[in-house]
């Protein structure tokens, strides 16, 4: 005889999530782990870049990525608290050859480890480079830069814990937030074009001085920078996966239980009520993180537009962060000092945590493809250090720089996986999820939205780029 599958029981929500919003500050925590890894060379370099180049008029496409990301992200987050099954699972479940959904995001996300670190490693090496004057003059002196950050980042990697993770996410990012805040507010910049390019979409042209001074970056055509924009402003499904697998961690609503399904939910109209309520948190924390990726991004590419632009200055991969560094110079030059070691700070802490968030990608990953299988964790994330690191230290020792490096993997990983994460979540709605814990209007309309979009835009620079 078959039993019953036992219905989920939500645990009664903390007073932090049945207060007002100002209590749910007491729960944020994997929020400040994700801005803190996604807010690294989408929002230093990518975004002053395109505001040197073009001024104010691409600060919508900060807007629209981050929407469609938060929005991405809330539903992924929003399934596990209600399921207690994490996406990657019920993407196994979509018709066709075994698990192709799941081993389709899960190839994206785990090729996409070994091309961040390195991109991030040289970003951080160019940055010591320009501090140190040292290892400038020869080729392979930012390579072995990038070896010396990577080594250090993979150690720390391997005696880390989640709250430790969390605890320094959260310092770092306040730190960025108010630094970068600061800045804007003393440069004063053309308020009336950043807000006209926040409302109005639109691909310029490039200037003359850009083909003549940067004719490599005037090869390209705008809508390319746009999607490489995309792709490196606030993540990607690299990232994402193991986000949504952090919130095991925090116990919300049936993301603690174990063994839970779709099956299992409740149909009592008060458990209902419940679970829902639990919603609160993830919500919040995706509001609060992504609210930081919008006003760092945002206030980056209003600085590229107010300094660099109109000196014809624009970072590129021989030259990452001096340019930036004018940012705060015109402030004061003692506050050079500070820049450099807080965007020093800042990338280190991204490859710092990004091990540890690669390793949940991966593990969430492997149980959606192998369930039956017992993972460990531990055991796991010595291998996918090793891997994310010492595939880094080969990309970076090949001679690829960031800027080239996010070119190629940033509309894959980027937007292409991410709109298909929207896609795949859509039908999971519709086909697994009673009518009553389904999304509904504006949010529905949005996971459309972006995921059409995102897929569209990210296949087809994907496909461009690697034809290339």
């Amino acid at each position: 005889m078959k039993h019953k599958q036992k219905k989920i029981e939500y645990p009664p929500p903390g007073p932090e999530l049945s207060g007002g919003w100002t209590n749910l500050l007491r729960i944020f925590g994997p929020g400040a782990i994700i801005a803190t890894v996604t807010v690294g060379t989408g929002e230093t370099i990518f975004a002053p870049r395109i505001g040197a180049v073009f001024g104010y008029a691409m600060l919508w496409v900060i807007v629209v990525t981050v929407m469609f990301k938060a929005v991405q992200v809330y539903t992924g987050a929003r399934y596990l608290v209600l399921t207690g099954e994490h996406p990657m699972q019920a993407w196994a479940r979509i018709p066709g050859p075994r698990a192709w959904a799941a081993w389709l995001i899960g190839l994206v996300a785990v090729t996409s480890f070994p091309l961040w670190i390195a991109a991030l490693a040289d970003a951080v090496s160019s940055l010591c480079v320009w501090i140190t004057g040292v290892g400038g003059e020869v080729s392979w002196g930012r390579p072995l830069w990038g070896t010396v950050i990577i080594v250090v980042a993979m150690l720390f990697s391997l005696v880390q814990t989640y709250n430790v993770i969390e605890r320094v996410s959260t310092v770092i990012l306040v730190f960025k937030v108010i630094l970068i805040f600061i800045a804007v507010m003393v440069i004063k910049p053309d308020w009336v074009a950043a807000w006209w390019g926040f409302v109005t979409p639109q691909l310029p042209d490039y200037q003359p001085w850009v083909a003549t001074s940067y004719p490599k970056i005037a090869a390209n055509p705008s809508w390319l920078e746009m999607a490489v924009l995309m792709g490196a402003v606030g993540g990607g499904v690299q990232d994402y996966v193991g986000y949504v697998g952090f919130l095991r961690e925090k116990k919300w609503g049936a993301a603690g239980l174990a063994d839970c399904s779709p099956q299992n939910l409740p149909n009592d109209k008060k458990m209902i009520a419940r679970g829902k309520q639990w919603l609160r948190a993830p919500a919040f924390d995706t509001i609060v993180s992504f609210g930081s990726v919008l006003l760092i991004t945002c206030c980056f590419m209003i600085l590229g537009a107010a300094v660099l632009h109109p000196r014809q200055l624009v970072p590129d991969d021989a030259d990452l962060y001096s340019k930036q560094s004018q940012f705060l110079g015109l402030v004061h030059p003692a506050l050079v000092t500070i820049y450099k070691a807080g965007i020093f700070f800042a990338i280190f802490g991204v490859i710092y945590a990004a091990f540890e968030l690669y390793t949940r990608t991966a593990y969430e990953s492997l149980r959606a493809l192998w369930p039956k299988r017992e993972w460990d964790i531990r055991k796991l994330r010595l291998w996918v250090v090793l891997y994310s690191g010492l595939g880094g230290l080969a990309i970076l020792w090949t001679g690829f720089q960031t800027v080239r490096i996010a070119k190629y993997i940033s509309p894959l990983s980027g937007v292409l996986g991410c709109g298909l994460w929207c896609l795949a979540m859509i039908w999971v709605e519709r086909t697994q999820l009673p009518r009553t814990y389904r999304m509904k209007g504006v949010l529905l309309l949005l996971t459309i939205i972006a995921g059409i979009a995102m897929t569209l835009i990210g296949g087809y620079v994907t496909v461009r780029n690697w034809s290339n």
